[in-house]
């Protein structure tokens, strides 16, 4: 059960995105995403130290996996296509052309070494998540790296920030998914009956409806 604390960084966070998706970041102020969740300005600085923190935790985080998502992740046939369902969801989440700007920004703010201290659980949801995926795959013999699967989540964080930068770089031309995919099966050391799966996956996705910061 989420915590008071959780519920207002969450709820901080999903007033500022829905005022950054509707204007410029320079025309966003910290007063403005204050009266757009309800609360003051010391309460918006106890939870994040400035706006490019927020916009970070957002795309750095687990927002993308709302219970429907989640359910369609954990529904797969095998965990190994669970992995592979997981990160369609974050480079659908975090490659959005029509977001870049904000995407870019919250690079730069990664960028700067900084690792914001938040009351959010959803780091550590998306990291046990792919924890266990790994662990189970590592089990059913679709993942021959038998590396400890933190260092292997640790990797795979690592590839979802390059991949980004170089989506970023080649202004939102750049194809997310053939490159992601190709270093994530190198990394995992993934069998051969299992590679090039993403491909009819992404043919199956679902279209899930858009998030709702009503």
């Amino acid at each position: 059960m989420s915590t008071k604390y959780q519920r207002t960084h969450e709820k901080i966070i999903r007033a500022g995105m829905q005022l950054l998706f509707a204007d410029d970041f320079d025309k966003v102020s910290v007063p403005m995403i204050c009266k757009e969740a309800g609360i003051s300005r010391p309460t918006f600085y106890s939870h994040f130290k400035c706006r490019e923190q927020m916009v970070a935790e957002y795309y750095g985080a687990s927002f993308f996996l709302d219970q429907e998502k989640t359910r369609w992740i954990t529904s797969a046939p095998d965990s190994w296509t669970s992995i592979i369902r997981m990160q369609l969801l974050f480079i659908r989440h975090t490659c959005n052309p029509e977001q870049s700007a904000l995407i870019s920004r919250s690079l730069s703010w990664q960028l700067t070494g900084q690792q914001p201290e938040t009351g959010s659980d959803y780091h550590d949801q998306r990291q046990k998540m792919l924890f266990q995926f790994i662990k189970e795959a590592q089990q059913e013999g679709s993942v021959r790296n038998l590396s400890d699967p933190h260092y292997l989540c640790r990797s795979i964080f690592m590839l979802q920030t390059g991949n980004l930068f170089l989506w970023c770089e080649d202004n939102a031309s750049f194809d997310q998914f053939t490159n992601f995919f190709w270093n994530l099966e190198a990394i995992l050391y993934v069998n051969e009956d299992n590679r090039g799966l993403w491909k009819s996956e992404i043919g199956f996705m679902p279209d899930f409806r858009q998030e709702d910061y009503s």
